[in-house]
């Protein structure tokens, strides 16, 4: 067969905003777009590296699919029919972009740095107001200011993910990760300190590819970003390569991690580090996966653990009852332990307790049906 045949052969042939398309296997449905000249927004994404998914600002609508779609990460296949900027998709756009803000510590307008901040210049094309969704807790945290080289004020991140796949695919550190869960999930160093690492001198690749102002240099919040370094084709497979042995390992991590809870009854730092050194990963990821996972825990427990399921179904079976019962019998919140040690109060996912909900778990005794006096007398048991 022709080389030319072949060539056409291979091609994938989709329709895009009414226009015709072509491309090759294993292109995204953004790839194909952008070689059209077709522009779809991201956030997440960057091209040549690995696609995140995370921040579903890229949405398109395809033809005969249920739900809208990410098209950074979605492969196109042929016969596809997208619109990617149908009046559903604009609407899916400008209400993840609202919420985006919402959780945007601190109002753009007002912002000194707005205009290195790649979310506000998206808003504003979209020409979006101040978001409708109230935040009854804003996200806040000290700003690290500790580091020579980088500076983090993460109250601005809006986890894309992007500062850590550039430490990991361009600088090659992985130095950072994603930790925790909800809406405590954050970018963390090692085992969630403040970031000072000589690494980073030199460098500043985070900061080329935050969209926000959450990563900046000392003294230089309103910067002009430099030119982003170029990911190239090898460094974007090698980086494929890394992710997939990474993942390999997963399963041995968790087994270790596990080994060390149950060891100590929680997961150290130091534990961690030297997880993290055997399995030849980076301290942030052991940390990472075990801040995530709720029956493990990289702080002290009490003697006795006090899980409440915060699921849809308990909450409407009052679960917050027991909540509040146990701020009042023990003095502490969720996350806590008493001053004794004797306690401490969870609050996690699914007990599979709804049909004796509101229910909690006491170590691995599942406690039903309580009221507040039956509460009493269950801790009364542990005491």
């Amino acid at each position: 067969m022709p080389e030319a045949m072949a060539e056409r052969t291979a091609e994938i042939k989709v329709v895009i905003d009414g226009a015709e398309a072509c491309g090759s296997p294993g292109m995204t449905i953004l790839e194909v777009a952008e070689k059209q000249g077709i522009e779809i927004p991201t956030l997440c994404h960057v091209r040549g590296m690995v696609p995140f998914g995370g921040c579903r600002v890229c949405v398109v609508e395809i033809e005969g699919a249920s739900r809208l779609t990410g098209a950074c990460h979605t492969p196109a296949m042929n016969g596809m029919v997208i619109r990617t900027h149908s009046p559903k998709v604009l609407k899916a756009r400008r209400t993840i972009l609202e919420l985006l803000i919402a959780g945007h510590t601190g109002p753009c307008v007002n912002d000194t740095g707005a205009k290195s901040c790649e979310l506000h210049l998206m808003a504003a094309n979209m020409g979006l107001g101040p978001p409708r969704f109230p935040v009854h807790t804003p996200r806040y945290f000290p700003i690290e200011d500790l580091s020579p080289y980088v500076q983090r004020d993460l109250s601005r991140c809006i986890l894309c993910n992007r500062c850590v796949q550039a430490c990991s695919d361009i600088a090659g550190q992985d130095l950072l990760a994603m930790a925790y869960r909800g809406a405590h999930m954050k970018v963390v160093v090692d085992c969630d300190d403040v970031l000072n690492h000589d690494v980073c001198k030199d460098c500043g690749i985070c900061i080329d590819y935050c969209p926000t102002t959450a990563l900046y240099l000392p003294g230089q919040l309103e910067r002009q970003k430099r030119v982003k370094s170029r990911v190239e084709p090898g460094e974007a497979q090698h980086a494929t390569s890394r992710r997939a042995k990474q993942n390999g390992q997963q399963g041995e991590l968790l087994v270790r991690l596990q080994a060390a809870q149950q060891k100590h009854g929680y997961v150290s730092a130091d534990a961690i580090g030297e997880i993290a050194a055997e399995l030849e990963i980076s301290v942030s990821q052991a940390y990472s996966t075990a801040s995530f996972y709720s029956f493990l825990s990289v702080r002290p427990l009490g003697r006795h653990v006090i899980r409440v399921c915060r699921s849809l179904p308990c909450c409407l079976k009052d679960s917050e009852m027991i909540v509040g019962s146990l701020r009042r019998e023990l003095g502490i919140a969720p996350g806590e332990m008493t001053a004794d040690g004797r306690f401490s109060l969870e609050l996690t996912n699914c007990i599979g307790a709804c049909d004796v909900a509101p229910a909690m778990l006491v170590d691995d005794n599942l406690h039903g049906s309580l009221t507040p006096d039956e509460i009493v007398n269950v801790l009364a048991a542990y005491k």
